[in-house]
């Protein structure tokens, strides 16, 4: 160990943030935030997993199998929607709410 190295560990002191973040000597605040910036410009233009998932569900599985699957997805959810108004009723019956007004469908094309 250095003499200089063996002074600040003996008076407990902590080596500086640049040391720590293991820059080389020199870099500056500035230099790092480029970095950051290019690595960032670089993702944003490269597709991301999302896009790239979609892309390949697109050519492995037909568009009518993948509106019949979002027609299932919708119909589970309705179901879940009904056991929900079933029980919220079955609440208030309890309560004696008896002046609730059922749900209105409203058809949106």
């Amino acid at each position: 160990m250095t003499e200089g190295r063996q002074t600040q560990a003996l008076a407990g002191e902590r080596p500086t943030s640049a040391r720590r973040s293991g820059r080389p000597p020199g870099t500056t605040d500035t230099d790092v935030m480029a970095e950051f910036e290019a690595r960032l410009a670089r993702l944003e233009k490269s597709p991301g997993l999302r896009e790239r998932g979609r892309g390949l569900m697109a050519r492995v599985v037909p568009d009518e199998a993948t509106h019949h699957f979002r027609n299932a997805g919708r119909e589970q959810l309705l179901g879940i929607r009904s056991i929900v108004d079933f029980w919220i009723e079955r609440i208030d019956e309890s309560e004696g709410r008896s002046g609730r007004t059922r749900r209105e469908s409203i058809e949106i094309d």
